[in-house]
This record gives structure tokens, C-alpha cells and sequence, in this order.
């Protein structure tokens, strides 16, 4: 069974100039290509849910703010007539009665389509999938105002889609700039777009300790660049509805035991300084102390808490660049390796991952824990639930012979430090087909690979250039991340200039994308319109 929104009757038929709706990302069958046949939506449109859905459920909400954003869209057209009219989606849910919750994997497929019958009908299997169709008929109705039509749908009309990949996501790192809670939520609004799901947020690192917390307050106190730049309670539970409502899981990371220069201004005790460790405050060196007992204590308590807080599946410990010599040229670390037996710096970062992960409290939450790849490259002991994410290197097949699963960022790093060109132009990002980075595996080990993730390292990025460095690049991810591996082979004309009218869209939704002037493509060929 599916979701079915149904919509009245109407005489199609109306002819204009052939357009190409640009939808993005490509549907996995059935996009509307070069469309010269359109049924208008009415002035009157209006979306009629069933009586068991609610306006405060998620479809009930989704429904009235899809609603407004084409009801805007008919407000403001040229005036461009046409004979054929939908005036009102009649939804219909296979789990209206109880509205299927939000776990991972998610289940967004849909169908939509618009017959000789008149009847618009998008069907899935749960409300997360009718999510994503809104906002495929919210694009065909932009779509549809290029060279001045009206707001409308093509007809005839028959999409089948679903996503390639569960795991669509970006990452956004919170602790070199402050990005405030209004920002984020209009970031994962522009994900939604792109039909997108994971919002990675890197939330601690050398920089900066900008959350707050009841279990070890002192952290946030002393760490956050100012006390009106910490992210409260309140802020969490906002971040992580707004998620939920766009279809979005919300993944927080508290990176360690490396990255954590910051926790020292409040929690010294938990922390190795000194020789082999960094030379300047606040710089990449400093490691956690993983010989007191104070340190899981804190840990402990930290991450209960913050998993309380954050909820969902998963949770991201980082373990990535960890300068091992702070370890090991410290008298006190040296001795008490002795005493454990420990040999290599291997076996301290494994003893430390580990006995945080089996904290007794942060275990009681069960969540899967997401490391960097450096902690599975260093031979740590993981628990079959983790997962690996992929940056530097083509660690994947190794990742999915040992039976866990894995996500890729390798090739979709929007900056390295301050060099904000990062992995390269739109199409390289476009270009980067994960398969290719796991050669050599089963069928069934392939199925481990979960997706990836666009990175936005923030050394030299803040609110204010975000958004241009993000976008385009990461709606070329999110493209190869949905459609069918077949559907993105090739960044030739076609998708320049499909993604140069997704960029319009998304200008006129107010995000500051950045042109589409490169992947061999000149701007007087790709860029229509705005």
C-alpha cells in the first residue's frame, strides 16, 4: 500500500512552450524531461488529509506548509492562462491511523502521477516518502513558471522514486564558527530540497566547547567563544523537531580522544598536555587523558546526557588525527602502559574507545556509534553496530570485508582548512561514484555502504559564506546520493543545465548558491534565467 494524494478532476490538456522542470535530484523513473502539456493549479488548491492525521503531525504540518509555498507560487505568476486546473490533492496514508515514527533507514519512496483521468495521485509507503513527493510537486510547479508559464503540473505524468542511498547528509562543524540555530534550521530547509537526510553536526573540537551541559557544566563555561554562542537544551530539542519535520536525522559528534583542546580550559583533569602535545592553547595536540578514572566519569556522564538529549539512532565519537606522541612521551601515560601491558598507541586508543562506548550509562541508550575511519584503520575492536565514515583514503572494501558498515565523505570535502575549493568543482562532486571506491566486494558487503556525506570544515567559514561553498556542490552529492547510479554517470550539458535551473530554484528560495560556471561549461550556456 501506499500514500495517495488524489487530485480533482480536471480537463487536460493545455499547450505552452516545451519545458524541462529541472527536477532535482533526478526521480528514479519517469522525470518529465521536455513538458508542453501543463494542468494549472488553481487559486483554489487545497490539500485535504485524512481525518486521523492531525495539522500537529508531521504529514499535517508538511501538508500546510506545502500548501502555502505553492498557494505563493500562484499569487505570484505572470498570468499565463490555461484550461486545465488542479484545484485540491486529496491525501490518503497506508498509516494514517498511526503515522509510521522516524527511524533509519527511512522509507521515502513514492510515486506521483497525473493520467488522461485527471486525478494527481502520489503514492508511499509511509509519511516520510509523501515528504519527499511534496517536494517533487513543488519543483514541477516551479518548474513550470520558466519563460513565464504558471504555476502547474505536466501531464501527462507518471514518476516512480525512491532513494539509492539511506544515508544523504552534510556535515556541519559548529566549533570553529558559531553557526546560530536559526542558520542551521534554514540549512537543513535547503537540504530538504535536495531531498537530503543526515545533518552531521560536528559539535566540539580544538576550538571550541559551544553546547551546554547540566552533567559537566564547566565544559561549555569555560570552552564556548562566548556565553551567548553555546547551543542550550532547548536549542537541541528545536534542531532535532525541525530535522524530524524535513525528514532529517539530526547526528551529533563529540569528537575524541583528539580534537579536544577546547574541554581543557574546563575539565584540566581529564586532559594530557606537555611534551608531544600542542605547542600553542587551543591548537591541535592535546589528547584525553585515558589513565583516570575521572575521564570516563566525565565522559560518561556527558554523553548520557547529550544522547537524552539528541535521541535518534546514532552517535558520532570522531577518533580522527589523534597525535599519538602526546600519549606517549608523557611520564604518566608511559607508566601506566607498563602497567597494563600496552606496547603501542594502538592498544591505549582501543582500551579508551572502548570503555567509553560501555560507559554504564551512555550504553544503556544503545545508540550506534559513528567513528572516523582512523579508529578501524588503527585496528581498535568495534561493535558490529558501528559505523565507519570514509574521508582520506579508499578504506571502504576493507571496512565492509570486516562485516560493518560505512559511509563515504572521500571526494566530497567542500574546503581543506582554509582552502575552500576543497574536493573540486560541481561536477567532480557530481562525479564521485562510491562504488568506484569500494572495488572487489560481495553483493551482500555492498549493501553495507550506507551513503555519504558532503563535509563543511568551518578554519575559515562562517554564516555569512556557507551557503556558496555548500551549494551547489553538495545538491551534486545529493544527486548522486538519490538517483540510480545509471541516471548519474555522465556531468555533461544536460545535467549542467539541469542544475543550473535547481540553482534558480534555490535562489528564489533565498539561499546563495554559487554560479555554474565550471565543469567545462561555460555561464552563457548554463545559467538561464537568473
Amino acid at each position: 500500500m501506499f500514500v495517495v494524494f488524489a487530485a480533482a478532476t480536471v480537463a487536460v490538456g493545455a499547450k505552452t512552450p516545451a519545458i524541462d522542470p529541472a527536477l532535482w535530484p533526478a526521480p528514479a523513473a519517469g522525470a518529465p524531461v521536455s513538458v508542453d502539456t501543463w494542468a494549472a493549479i488553481s487559486q483554489s488548491f487545497d490539500i485535504v488529509l485524512p481525518s486521523t492525521v492531525g495539522s500537529e503531525t508531521v504529514l499535517g504540518a508538511a501538508a500546510a506548509r506545502y500548501k502555502s509555498r505553492i498557494a505563493a507560487l500562484v499569487a505570484t505568476e505572470s498570468g499565463a492562462s490555461s484550461d486545465s486546473t488542479v484545484s485540491a490533492l486529496v491525501v490518503k496514508v497506508d498509516d494514517a491511523a498511526s503515522l509510521t515514527p522516524f527511524t533509519f533507514p527511512t522509507v521515502e519512496s513514492y510515486n506521483l502521477t497525473l493520467g488522461a483521468s485527471g486525478e494527481l495521485v502520489l503514492a508511499a509507503q509511509t509519511q516520510w516518502g509523501a515528504l519527499r513527493g511534496f517536494e517533487t510537486v513543488l519543483q514541477l510547479c516551479e518548474g513550470s513558471l520558466i519563460g513565464g508559464g504558471v504555476a502547474a503540473v505536466p501531464t501527462p505524468l507518471a514518476i516512480q522514486d525512491s532513494p539509492r542511498f539511506a544515508w544523504r547528509g552534510v556535515m556541519m562543524d559548529l566549533a570553529r564558527h558559531f553557526y546560530s540555530v536559526k542558520f542551521i534550521m534554514k540549512t537543513m530547509d535547503v537540504m530538504e530540497a535536495n531531498k537530503m537526510s543526515i545533518l552531521h553536526l560536528h559539535i566540539t573540537d580544538d576550538q571550541s566547547f559551544p553546547i551546554e551541559s547540566d552533567a559537566v557544566p564547566e565544559l561549555a563555561a569555560m570552552g564556548a567563544f562566548h556565553p551567548s554562542q553555546k547551543y542550550s537544551e532547548e536549542d537541541v530539542a528545536q534542531l532535532v523537531a525541525y530535522g524530524v519535520s524535513r525528514g532529517i536525522h539530526v547526528v551529533p559528534e563529540f569528537d575524541m580522544p583528539a580534537h579536544t583542546a577546547a574541554w581543557g580550559l574546563g575539565r584540566p583533569d581529564i586532559m594530557i598536555k606537555g611534551e608531544g602535545c600542542s605547542a600553542q592553547p587551543l591548537e591541535h595536540g592535546d589528547v584525553m587523558n585515558p589513565t583516570t578514572d575521572a575521564t570516563y566519569e566525565a565522559l560518561d556522564a556527558l554523553l548520557s546526557e547529550q544522547s537524552n538529549r539528541f535521541g535518534g539512532s546514532f552517535f558520532h565519537l570522531g577518533g580522527d588525527e589523534v597525535p599519538t606522541t602526546c600519549w606517549t612521551e608523557n611520564e604518566t601515560v608511559k607508566a601506566w602502559m607498563e602497567k597494563k601491558g600496552f606496547t603501542t598507541p594502538g592498544e591505549i586508543e582501543s582500551y579508551f574507545v572502548n570503555k567509553v562506548a560501555s560507559g554504564p550509562k551512555f550504553s544503556q541508550h544503545n545508540q550506534n556509534l559513528v567513528y572516523w575511519q582512523e579508529i578501524f584503520q588503527n585496528n581498535v575492536t568495534l561493535r558490529p553496530s558501528t559505523v565507519v565514515q570514509a574521508w582520506k583514503t579508499d578504506v571502504m572494501p576493507d571496512v565492509m570485508h570486516a562485516g560493518l558498515r560505512v559511509t563515504n565523505s572521500y571526494g566530497w570535502y567542500l574546503n581543506h582548512g582554509c582552502d575552500n575549493y576543497g574536493d573540486g568543482n560541481w561536477d567532480k562532486f557530481y562525479l564521485n561514484e562510491p562504488d568506484d571506491l569500494a572495488p572487489g566486494v560481495t553483493p551482500a558487503e555492498r549493501a553495507l555502504l550506507l551513503g555519504g556525506e558532503v563535509t563543511m570544515w568551518s578554519e575559515c567559514v562562517d554564516e555569512v559564506i556557507f551557503e556558496a561553498i555548500v551549494w551547489l556542490r553538495a545538491s551534486a552529492a545529493a544527486e548522486k546520493m538519490w538517483s540510480p547510479k545509471s541516471a548519474t554517470a555522465s556531468a555533461g550539458l544536460p545535467v549542467a543545465t539541469r542544475i543550473a535551473k535547481h540553482r534558480c530554484r534555490l535562489l528564489r528560495r533565498n539561499v546563495t548558491v554559487e554560479p555554474v560556471n565550471s565543469g567545462g561549461e561555460g555561464p552563457r550556456a548554463v545559467n538561464p534565467l537568473c
